[in-house]
């Protein structure tokens, strides 16, 4: 769409934190071209300052209760400010940004409103099911990031499928060159905030402590920090793990941190599109999933890697000590999987398809006008 000036985008989330979404998020605002788009972000919670993206006016605003007289009377701010700077886009992520920023973007008459589904909606309540139900409509679009969240949403929320636009993850691949690990499995880790328990860090270490009782050689890791850390590293005793368990906590460099593992693994009980999957796929660590969400969208079973059945401890740990006793289906596994993944995901395609959806919508908007 011809135009002189780039168009304001205002992209609104709860708070920024070391998680999928929310890297997703800020690996989008910096690569936007600015010549086309100019990005605002606004988060409704308190978020560390070192997250927030360079060359984007940041609005750290403190919104705790939506539906109380400080929520609204923020949602009036919002709305002065949309029609002030003349927001072109607004796109929100999560249950509230998408009740307070969606709102808002009606109220003010913004002309591309996007709200995005990156999971599959396990933690909503009937209450906020019902809340974003009236907001939902207001909506000119949705984005997701895999088709399984699409259908997910499709069928609970009946949305129009025509409606919802899968782009895939982006993935920066130069910071994920291939290694080859050609020798025996030595280590196995799982890479995820210990903030969610449907994140299942503890079928992952129940599932090791079966697979260390005859392989007590592998030592097991687990990148990610959060309040669920000390019952975590209570079990990891329990199970006879203490002296092989390393809890990395939070690590600035988890690509890196990723070349000391043969095998990556992601035992969620709900998932949507996981980017520590993928970072696995390209790094070369062999992964095993369970069989929730996106995950059958990024492995093929048998071919680039394990899946599994959720909450099932005996099918993650015999999957897990397969890949142990067979390096060469390993290695297989890993090869393949980096095929898979670098033919796919990349944040080239994943901003263009950011951007041409965005001006679709944008000028769909003007015809809408005549």
């Amino acid at each position: 769409m011809p135009q002189t000036r780039p168009q304001n985008i205002l992209f609104c989330i709860d708070t920024l934190v070391r998680g999928g979404t929310e890297l997703q998020l800020t690996g989008l605002i910096d690569r936007l071209d600015r010549r086309r788009f100019r990005p605002h972000l606004l988060t409704l919670r308190p978020t560390p300052a070192e997250l927030v993206p360079a060359d984007c006016p940041h609005l750290a605003w403190d919104v705790p209760r939506l539906l109380a007289p400080g929520g609204l009377a923020a949602l009036a701010r919002l709305v002065r400010l949309l029609r002030r700077e003349n927001m072109a886009v607004v796109q929100t992520f999560f249950q509230d940004s998408t009740l307070f920023g969606g709102t808002a973007a009606r109220l003010a008459g913004v002309p591309v409103r996007l709200a995005c589904f990156r999971d599959l909606g396990f933690w909503r309540t009937r209450r906020q099911t019902l809340l974003l139900h009236r907001v939902y409509p207001h909506m000119t679009g949705f984005l997701c990031n895999a088709g399984v969240v699409r259908d997910n949403f499709v069928e609970h929320d009946g949305l129009d499928p025509t409606d919802i636009t899968v782009i895939p993850n982006g993935v920066d691949t130069a910071a994920l060159p291939w290694v080859e690990h050609a020798g025996p499995t030595r280590h196995i880790g799982l890479v995820g905030n210990l903030t969610r328990p449907v994140k299942r860090t503890d079928l992952f270490l129940a599932a090791a402590g079966r697979v260390a009782r005859e392989h007590p050689e592998v030592t097991w890791h687990i990148v990610g920090d959060g309040q669920l850390r000390p019952e975590l590293e209570a079990q990891a005793c329990r199970e006879g793990l203490a002296d092989r368990v390393v809890f990395a906590g939070r690590v600035a460099d988890v690509a890196g941190y990723l070349e000391r593992l043969e095998v990556g693994v992601l035992c969620s009980d709900s998932e949507g599109f996981s980017n520590a999957l993928l970072e696995y796929m390209f790094k070369g660590c062999a992964a095993v999933a369970t069989d929730v969400g996106g995950n059958s969208e990024a492995i093929t079973h048998e071919q680039t890697g394990l899946l599994v059945p959720p909450d099932d401890v005996e099918a993650l740990a015999s999957a897990m000590s397969r890949l142990v006793k067979a390096v060469p289906l390993r290695q297989t596994l890993a090869r393949a999987a980096r095929a898979q993944v670098a033919a796919v995901f990349s944040w080239d395609a994943c901003v263009t398809d950011h951007m041409a959806f965005y001006e679709a919508g944008l000028a769909a908007a003007e015809r809408g006008k005549d």
